[in-house]
């Protein structure tokens, strides 16, 4: 133990902190922070500093180890969840050399396009029951920040070979056969595929090629340039029809400038690199507004007749190329920012009245030849024409979780999708205003043509914080360079089907995806099963994805994985991507609160970490669970507990009733569309200490990175009294600020004199201060708003003090997910008779739960 306390003091040294309240400061010193070296026994402020430490000595960062240690059975039983485990590599299949037909090392496809949850699948349906754990296949075909050394190339030769009976693609685990003359199929078996001529000898030039040095036989993910078989038309030009709502209540919001302003700034960015972009307006209330755009101003064309909608021009006068038309329609978006205001003398008297249902339509007539994106900003309840609800059904009051996760309200909705997809027309929608605003059905649209849906509850533009979250989404979403008219289809080994499928999409057949619009980011998972037993050393999973670019350029994305076949369930085990598993589990549950009821998904959920756990004491320990028996895991399924107790905190299955629905059903949607990267910390957010950061926390390392501060368990034992902390789950960032803040740190970070000066709430930015620990702290957050993994979303900022708004303070405490949370007439909790698990349950309550319940 004097050892480990040594080592504790060796480390703290090395740390600049702010001192306590009761640490004297020399009035001389200009710095706030410390000299190194200077810090005594007297700042450790609780015992729980020194657990800290002790984990970043180096007998745990040896068991911290993924290579060495992978097999590893980690205690879960008093010991906080080891959150470094989130840092590790994405797990990949281990297979030999041999299983590709090069040696090359990106003959497996990357991860960050086509995971397993198992890096081992059993070789029968038998050994996967028994393990307990999900076989899906995570897939994000069409990724913003490609990771650097992830090379997707291209291939324009115009050779495309495929397999003649199953019609998979040529890749790396494919065998050459008759002398090379043929191919075997890795998918399928078949050994009747011939090899192209072409893959050895180049006719143009007369000279021999190296068939080994081919793009498809050394990459797992590959590019094709389609050839005219796989187009029954031109190439699809970028077209987006803008569907602004213009009645009071979306007037009072203020939103129609802040739209206006926002397209105004980011014409340019609108991918239009050959000048084939399109663009068009319709403002919605009680009638519908089309726009002429051809002549030398906008023209107005009000329709009013609202049932039987129909085009009053031609799509050519109300579509128009961006780049011939750019004036007229800057003229236009400067005409919105004061026509529709609450100065306007023609709107101070409308009603809020909305015919969402015909504007929607009128948009499809004017996509149905050329296909595009409807972007919808919808700030009223429909209530005219089809497609109108009601507020006495969007505000029925549910039993606690009894209630159906996105249960929509009317089918118009649905129908109208299926129309969008046989057009090639996706839907985003951007959501304002209160609960009448019913989040649930208005996402129909975007869930069935592969959109996204963005929701800004008791939105106003005077709120510097909502207009600025709403201008960058805004330009974020018109400048991001989609994939346009995609279909998706996965092949399998023989024995291995997929099952059921999971993302914003619809079917063409029972196994091919249809996606109008492919988001950057996207994120789609299918769920396998084994029908027969697998009898090969390897499992090939290949995924393809024929799309149009942004740039008319019509590719096919193919993705091959091999996966070896075990007969040991250790293996299976072992080789568990524990944030595949967790999120394809996420998955299934989104499936039952949509199809049964909230608290089934989550029952759903608990049912599987304890059956989960349950299996791997039985079949790998060989211990019987029993009252007395150790709660042990691999190491590779180390955060699977914590993870799912905090998919049973999250808004989406919060069945305490203290959640409204909307935002439930907002968490919801997150869940099943976010990329993995911002998916884990939404699910479980990141917590730092800024007080006590190193002094390279918030500086630029030799990559042009900000390096970030060390992540700390999500628990209220973190916090200190004089400290402040920084929490971020990509959606929201909050600063917190103890009650006993020194006054240097106030006046460092927010340029008050004092803690009592704080102000809490919502702010667009933290105060530029020309000291360092303001501008390492003000690095991070930029950090956090722009990193390219946030997709189009924008994360909010808050000032949360202690002792401040009581609601923004229990806000904050929710996401410390290792904690009990209060809620409303909560009763006493005891972890022995604890017979449901909810946001009142700690995370070591709920390791006690699973090991009473196995």
């Amino acid at each position: 133990m004097d050892d480990i306390y040594d080592q504790f003091q060796k480390n703290k040294k090395s740390r600049r902190m702010y001192p306590t309240p009761d640490t004297s400061v020399p009035t001389q010193q200009t710095n706030h922070t410390e000299k190194r070296g200077q810090q005594s026994i007297a700042m450790i402020q609780s015992p729980h500093q020194l657990t800290e430490e002790i984990s970043n000595c180096s007998i745990y960062e040896q068991l911290s180890d993924p290579l060495n240690n992978k097999k590893y059975d980690l205690s879960l039983m008093g010991t906080a969840p080891p959150i470094q485990d989130f840092q590790l590599p994405l797990p990949t299949p281990n297979i030999q050399s041999s299983a590709s037909v090069t040696a090359s090392a990106y003959s497996q496809c990357d991860p960050m396009f086509q995971r397993c949850t198992l890096n081992a699948i059993p070789n029968s349906n038998y050994l996967l029951k028994k393990s307990k754990l999900p076989l899906s296949i995570l897939l994000e075909p069409y990724p913003r920040n490609q990771v650097e050394n992830v090379e997707v190339p291209l291939i324009t030769d115009g050779i495309i070979n495929r397999c003649t009976q199953c019609k998979s693609f040529i890749n790396p685990f494919i065998q050459f056969i008759d002398g090379g003359l043929k191919w075997q199929c890795n998918i399928c078996g078949s050994d009747s595929n011939n090899v192209p001529p072409a893959y050895d000898w180049d006719y143009i030039t007369q000279k021999r090629l190296d068939r080994w040095s081919r793009p498809e036989l050394n990459y797992g993910c590959v590019d094709y340039a389609a050839t005219p078989e796989f187009m029954s038309r031109p190439p699809q030009p970028p077209v987006y029809i803008f569907v602004i709502d213009t009645s009071l209540e979306a007037i009072q919001t203020g939103m129609i400038e802040v739209l206006a302003e926002s397209l105004i700034s980011s014409l340019d960015r609108i991918p239009n690199n050959q000048g084939r972009t399109r663009i068009g307006f319709i403002t919605v209330n009680n009638a519908i507004g089309f726009y002429g755009l051809n002549n030398k101003e906008p023209e107005l064309i009000m329709m009013s007749e609202i049932d039987d909608i129909y085009l009053p021009r031609s799509p050519t006068d109300l579509v128009v190329n961006l780049a011939d038309s750019k004036i007229i329609v800057l003229d236009l978006l400067e005409r919105l920012k004061s026509m529709f205001t609450m100065n306007a003398q023609t709107y101070t008297t409308t009603k809020n009245n909305n015919c969402l249902g015909p504007a929607l339509k009128a948009a499809r007539q004017l996509l149905s030849s050329t296909g595009g994106k409807i972007i919808c900003f919808q700030a009223s309840l429909p209530n005219m024409g089809v497609g109108s609800l009601h507020p006495s059904v969007v505000q029925k009051q549910h039993t606690a979780g009894e209630h159906l996760l996105l249960e929509p309200a009317s089918d118009f909705y649905r129908s109208f999708s299926e129309e969008c997809t046989k057009s090639h027309v996706c839907t985003d929608m951007f959501v304002f205003g209160s609960q009448n605003t019913d989040v649930a059905t208005l996402n129909v649209l975007p869930r069935f043509t592969g959109g996204q849906t963005h929701y800004y509850p008791g939105f106003s533009s005077k709120n510097q914080g909502d207009r600025e979250k709403l201008n960058l989404e805004i330009k974020k979403l018109v400048k991001e360079e989609i994939g346009l008219e995609a279909i998706i289809r996965t092949k399998c080994s023989p024995g291995i089907v997929c099952k059921s499928y999971h993302g914003n999409f619809s079917f063409q057949e029972p196994d091919i995806l249809v996606l109008p619009n492919v988001p950057r980011d996207g994120s789609y998972c299918m769920d396998l099963a084994i029908e027969r037993e697998l009898r090969g050393e390897y499992a090939y999973v290949q995924t393809c994805m024929l799309f149009t670019t942004c740039f008319g350029e019509r590719c096919i994305r193919v993705m091959t994985t091999c996966i070896p076949v075990t007969k040991r369930v250790t293996d299976v085990y072992y080789a568990v991507d524990q944030l595949c598993c967790v999120r394809s589990l996420a998955y299934q549950a989104i499936d039952k609160a949509v199809t049964f009821k909230v608290r089934d998904g989550k029952e759903y959920l608990i049912q599987k970490a304890v059956d989960i756990c349950r299996a791997y004491s039985k079949e790998v320990i060989g211990v019987t669970p029993s009252k007395n028996t150790q709660l042990n895991i691999s190491r590779s399924l180390s955060l699977l507990p914590a993870m799912i107790l905090a998919l049973i905190k999250s808004e989406t299955f919060n069945d305490t009733g203290a959640v409204p629905v909307n935002m439930s059903n907002l968490s919801g949607i997150l869940l099943r569309t976010l990329p993995t990267s911002l998916w884990t910390k939404y699910i479980y957010p990141n917590l730092y200490a800024l007080h006590s950061m190193s002094v390279q926390a918030g500086t630029i390392d030799e990559n042009e990175r900000c390096i970030m501060p060390i992540k700390l368990n999500l628990s209220s034992e973190r916090l200190e009294r004089h400290g402040c902390y920084l929490i971020e789950n990509g959606h929201r960032i909050l600063i917190w600020i103890g009650r006993e803040a020194v006054p240097k740190l106030c006046q460092d970070l927010l340029n008050v004199s004092k803690v009592n000066e704080v102000r809490s709430g919502q702010v667009p930015a933290l105060p530029i201060l020309k000291n360092p620990f303001s501008e390492r702290v003000c690095r991070i957050i930029k950090n956090l708003r722009t990193d390219l993994r946030y997709s189009n979303h924008y994360p909010s900022l808050y000032v949360v003090k202690e002792d401040g708004d009581p609601m923004l303070g229990n806000w904050f405490m929710t996401h410390l997910l290792e904690d009990r949370q209060q809620i409303l007439k909560s009763n006493s909790f005891n972890s022995s008779t604890q017979k449901s698990i909810n946001v009142e349950t700690s995370y070591f309550q709920w390791i006690n739960y699973i090991k009473d319940r196995m």
